[in-house]
């Protein structure tokens, strides 16, 4: 009997709520920041602005809040508030490492986050190894998601077709950035803020190609080739 060829050559994986349990952690932080300046912005609120998007996105709003230059104290204790978070509290998205040592195609990160955040993140809930050397962050794209310039560099680099490529997503700025990319786009709603801000149809308007409650509903894909 032939072997059945896989339909993608590359699975491209966002990293915040699709490797790591971070979005609660990361948006909770940015409450404690925003908030003060403007009481709207609570959790919800939060998440549905920011999943999925770099962080020049909160530069600008506080920039916007505060009518000034966001200076280098604001980002360094930003970040230094969010990595003393993630240190204390965060965790990989349940059943991501079996997930990804099944995977019989190439495989990368493609995330809104800087290298730094990335590393630190997988570092911390012990997935380095998987991902080391397979990492492209927006920093290297002139446009971050919903654009998707940060896909097509990856597929690109990997040496693999838009269309033969599986992106795996938690936000909608990322579904519509697999989209636009032509490729095919899986939701994950895995993470934990699926509980504070349910976004599952959310990912099919976008056009999401499918939504998978669980990194268990990802059947091992058949080898390329």
């Amino acid at each position: 009997m032939p072997v059945q060829r896989s339909p993608f050559d590359l699975v491209i994986l966002d990293c915040d709520g699709v490797l790591v349990d971070s979005e609660v952690i990361s948006c909770r932080t940015l409450v404690d920041i925003l908030s003060p300046l403007d009481p709207g912005y609570d959790l919800q609120t939060v998440m549905r602005r920011y999943l999925g998007r770099p962080s020049s996105v909160v530069v600008e709003d506080y920039e916007r809040m505060t009518g000034r230059p966001a200076s280098g104290d604001f980002t360094e204790g930003w970040r230094a508030r969010l990595f003393a978070a993630f240190a204390r509290e965060l965790q990989p998205v349940e059943g991501v490492r079996g997930a990804v040592e099944a995977f019989a195609s190439d495989y990368c990160v493609a995330s809104s986050s800087d290298e730094e955040r990335i590393e630190i993140c997988l570092r911390k809930v012990g997935l380095w190894d998987l991902f080391e050397g397979r990492i492209f962050s927006t920093t290297r794209v002139p446009r971050g998601k919903p654009a998707p310039d940060l896909f097509l560099l990856a597929a690109r680099e990997r040496g693999v077709a838009p269309e033969r490529c599986l992106v795996i997503e938690d936000s909608v700025s990322g579904v519509m950035a697999a989209k636009a990319a032509g490729m095919t786009a899986y939701g994950l709603a895995a993470g934990s803020h699926f509980a504070v801000l349910d976004q599952r149809q959310a990912l099919l308007d976008a056009g999401a190609d499918k939504v998978l409650e669980s990194w268990r509903e990802l059947a091992p894909m058949p080898a390329t080739g």
